[in-house]
């Protein structure tokens, strides 16, 4: 293992980063010998495939900010026994962070690989709903970044009982927006959460809640 990422000054030069500064995604083709990933950004998280690794090798990856003076996130996985990355591999605790990110994979037999991409805003959600006197047995929401084409599972809850659900597949600017419209179990009255789930490639869950729906 090499050492630290946090001291990007000793895996990569200043030349290598203006040479591959141009690059979304900079990876060594599959059959090339060393390690090699590829890398999807998308919102909130970046997802993260690879090999060329020693069989059962323990590979550190991780995300760091354009100019390699801030490591994000940091994660530990285990090669498989020819070398590649085959479970889920996900890069997702950014603080906020938004914008270009490298990601490096540091592991045997070496040299660490690089990949660049770029994070958006995690997927949020809004509701809205009546109180009394105005009760109508539903609840409007509005969805924000999601990648775009994926399906969005979205379900109404009291605690852990699901009242209503709809699918939905995000726009072209990543939006799941009204008239999309949930429904209350006829004569509830009390505090629901929403929650949202995209499918795939990323598998990101949203949230919010309402301390009154009628």
């Amino acid at each position: 293992m090499k050492p630290s990422l946090c001291r990007p000054w000793l895996l990569l030069s200043a030349v290598a980063i203006t040479a591959l500064s141009g690059l979304t995604v900079a990876a060594a083709p599959a059959y090339a010998a060393g390690p090699h990933i590829t890398v999807t950004g998308g919102p909130g998280e970046i997802m993260v495939q690879g090999g060329g690794f020693n069989a059962d090798a323990t590979v550190r990856i991780e995300a760091l900010t354009p100019d390699l003076s801030r490591t994000l996130d940091t994660i530990y996985v285990k090669a498989n026994w020819i070398g590649y990355l085959d479970q889920d591999t996900y890069l997702n605790d950014f603080g906020g962070y938004i914008g270009q990110v490298w990601v490096a994979a540091d592991g045997a037999p070496g040299p660490t690989a690089w990949a660049r991409t770029q994070v958006s805003p995690a997927p949020f959600i809004m509701v809205s709903g009546r109180t009394p006197p105005n009760c109508d047995g539903t609840i409007d929401v509005f969805g924000y970044y999601f990648q775009p084409g994926a399906t969005v599972r979205v379900d109404l809850m009291f605690e852990f009982f699901v009242m209503d659900t709809f699918y939905a597949t995000v726009n072209q600017y990543g939006g799941v927006w009204y008239p999309y419209t949930l429904s209350l179990t006829p004569g509830f009255d009390g505090p629901v959460t929403v929650v949202a789930t995209e499918y795939d490639p990323y598998g990101q869950t949203a949230s919010a809640s309402l301390s009154e729906a009628c």
